[in-house]
C-alpha cells in the first residue's frame, strides 16, 4: 500500500484495555465462544512517541484465535498510551500494512497524528504504529512483514 492509496485496509483485530486478563478472556469465551492464544508478556518493550517521548510497557496481551477478527486484550500500563480512553475498554482497530513510513505520511495528510511506534528488534522495521484521528479514534497499522507467532492465520493472502 502506498501513501496515496485509498483502498480499504484489512482490519484484523480490535484492541481492548482490560484490568483482569483472565476474567476478560473467560467472559468473552462464555459470551462469544472464542479461543485464545497463550497470553504473553510485553513488560520491558519500548514504545516511541512523536516528540522524543518513550515509554516502557508492563503487563501482558493475548489474542483470540478465531477468524475473521481477532480480539486483543491488553493489560494497562499507566503513564503510557496503553491505557483506557475515557471509560471504554475499546482502545483501537488494527489493520495490516507493509510500509508503515508511507502509511504514517498518508495518515498525517488526513489529520491522524502518530501516537506511538514499536520497532521489531529482529528486522529493524516498525512492528506497529498507532495514529489518532480527529475524533479520537486510534488506528494501529500492523506490519505484515514482521512475524506474529501464533497469529499466522490472520495474515492476509499475498502480504506475507
Amino acid at each position: 500500500m502506498t501513501a496515496g492509496d485509498t483502498a480499504p485496509r484489512i482490519i484484523w483485530h480490535a484492541g481492548f484495555i482490560v484490568d483482569d486478563l483472565g476474567a476478560a478472556m473467560d467472559e468473552l469465551t462464555a459470551g462469544l465462544g472464542v479461543g485464545w492464544a497463550n497470553p504473553h508478556s510485553i513488560a520491558g518493550q519500548k514504545l516511541q512517541g512523536p516528540k522524543d517521548q518513550s515509554w516502557t510497557l508492563g503487563g501482558r496481551v493475548v489474542f483470540s484465535t478465531d477468524l475473521p477478527l481477532a480480539l486483543e486484550l491488553i493489560e494497562p500500563t499507566p503513564g503510557t498510551p496503553n491505557t483506557r480512553i475515557g471509560e471504554s475498554a475499546f482502545h483501537h482497530l488494527g489493520y495490516w500494512d507493509t510500509d508503515l513510513i508511507a502509511e504514517e505520511e498518508r495518515l498525517a495528510d488526513l489529520g491522524y497524528g502518530c501516537v506511538m511506534v514499536r520497532e521489531d528488534p529482529e528486522t529493524a522495521l516498525r512492528r506497529v504504529m498507532v495514529n489518532e484521528g480527529p475524533f479520537g479514534i486510534l488506528l494501529e497499522a500492523t506490519n505484515a512483514l514482521t512475524s506474529r507467532p501464533g497469529l499466522e492465520g490472520f495474515y492476509p493472502e499475498g502480504l506475507r
